[in-house]
């Protein structure tokens, strides 16, 4: 791996540009953050054409490399080598979207190549451990009039047989003060942000982004797809209740929020008598067990 590749230095510049080569707009990128392109006002890089989806493709940075995928559009991306539903952007690489030309510059001169993981070893039976999550009800004493804080939300992955594999946070990727969307890319190298060690999941499988209000899954280009309701998606919003699979994996969103005191609350557990327990709300809480 080259460390020029990967000099902080390398910025990149995201173009949009008319046919006649016109820059309509152009921004610095952060690798760290994801860009979305479309007819919605809410869109980094807004094109208000018709043949344009509200959301109609995503920007994002993966090894080095800047990538746009198509995230459900009616009518794709353009390329040279004609229509795509992912690739990667360079000043040599452009793509059509809406009779406006997608192009990058600067970046990486040369991205590392893709380090493809090496799957942990099954024990002798076959099986593998399995770590665990519950969840209890907290009790939080009120200490002020403050309102309760925002919600939090966990991705939690699991395998096709229901052990939880992954349990984690994803407000610091809210709380991170960038330009851009807040990202997570998926896949079976060591190089992406949420690695997934199995031969079910490509190297870059897909995106977890934040759009408007809630995350989406983004298909990266990986030869299964996503799927939902016998459904391929290019991209599907993970609402409450749906987990949408990567290779033999679950991945889905779970809220954490203050909510009003049930008649009989529970501390943690239940280990606290009720007699004892102070006023205030609960909240559900998330822990681990095994390793």
């Amino acid at each position: 791996m080259s460390a020029i590749a990967y000099a902080p230095s390398a910025v990149a510049e995201l173009l949009l540009s008319k046919p006649d080569g016109q820059v309509l707009a152009q921004r610095r990128l952060d690798p760290t953050r994801a860009y979305w392109i479309g007819r919605e006002s809410h869109c980094d890089f807004l094109i208000d054409a018709p043949s344009v989806s509200r959301r109609h493709a995503l920007v994002y940075c993966a090894n080095g490399r800047w990538m746009i995928s198509d995230t459900g559009s009616l009518e794709g991306l353009e390329t040279e080598a004609g229509p795509i539903r992912s690739t990667q952007l360079s000043s040599d690489r452009w793509v059509e979207i809406g009779g406006c030309y997608l192009w990058l510059a600067g970046g990486f001169r040369e991205a590392p190549a893709w380090v493809d993981a090496v799957p942990t070893p099954a024990s002798p039976d076959g099986e593998r451990p399995a770590a665990m999550v519950r969840l209890a009800m907290e009790a939080i004493p009120l200490e002020s009039d403050d309102p309760p804080a925002a919600p939090a939300e966990l991705l939690v992955v699991s395998d096709d047989r229901g052990r939880v594999h992954l349990c984690a946070d994803l407000q610091p990727l809210l709380a991170a003060r960038a330009s851009g969307a807040a990202r997570l890319t998926i896949g079976r190298a060591t190089e992406v942000d949420l690695q997934i060690a199995h031969p079910s999941v490509d190297p870059l499988h897909c995106v977890l982004v934040r759009g408007a209000e809630k995350w989406s899954l983004v298909d990266a280009g990986c030869k299964d797809g996503i799927h939902h309701d016998g459904k391929r998606w290019y991209r599907k919003r993970l609402e409450q209740g749906i987990c949408l699979p990567i290779g033999r994996f679950l991945v889905g969103i779970q809220k954490l929020a203050r909510i009003a005191p049930a008649a009989q609350a529970g501390g943690l557990l239940g280990d606290e008598p009720s007699a004892q327990r102070r006023p205030g709300v609960t909240r559900p809480s998330a822990f681990l067990d095994g390793n």
